[in-house]
């Protein structure tokens, strides 16, 4: 079974939607300990299951992953550096919609070879002298979609 027959298309402000949705739950409504366990595993490299859809129409359900990626992540990564970026991604996700839950024109760039999506809605921060860029991306695979968390490439900042 591919992700198609269990996903009806997901359209950008879904994948919009679904990314925030998981980032707050993950990252805003856990306990401490469960924070501090999720960010052990991603530092780690993990694909960690953070939940499930469920297609109204069939019934079928997908697996949820959470990952992240900071091969391009400058400066001394831990957890504050990492919360703080999260963070501000999700402050940067909240300026896109309105008062009236409208989203404004929001992008994105789709890779013709893996299917996914980066939204582009990058979250800068300053560590040290460097500028680390965080950005959220849905990679859908054969029987899960994976919510991928990705440091780019960033520049160095002149003082």
């Amino acid at each position: 079974m591919s992700i198609s027959t269990i996903l009806p298309k997901l359209d950008l402000s879904k994948i919009f939607n679904l990314s925030a949705n998981l980032l707050i739950a993950s990252f805003q409504r856990q306990s401490t300990e469960d924070i501090d366990h999720l960010y052990k595993c991603l530092k780690e490299g993990s694909e960690v299951p953070v939940g499930k859809l469920t297609n109204d129409k069939t019934g079928n359900v997908i697996p949820l992953y959470l990952q992240l990626d900071r091969t391009n992540y400058r400066g001394e990564f831990n957890k504050q550096n990492f919360l703080k970026a999260v963070q501000i991604l999700l402050e940067k996700f909240a300026q896109e919609v309105d008062g009236s839950g409208y989203m404004g024109k929001l992008e994105a760039l789709t890779s013709p070879i893996s299917g996914e999506i980066l939204i582009n809605v990058p979250a800068g921060m300053r560590v040290d002298e460097e500028i680390n860029v965080l950005m959220v991306s849905v990679l859908p695979r054969v029987e899960s979609l994976v919510i991928r968390l990705l440091f780019v490439e960033g520049h160095k900042t002149d003082q």
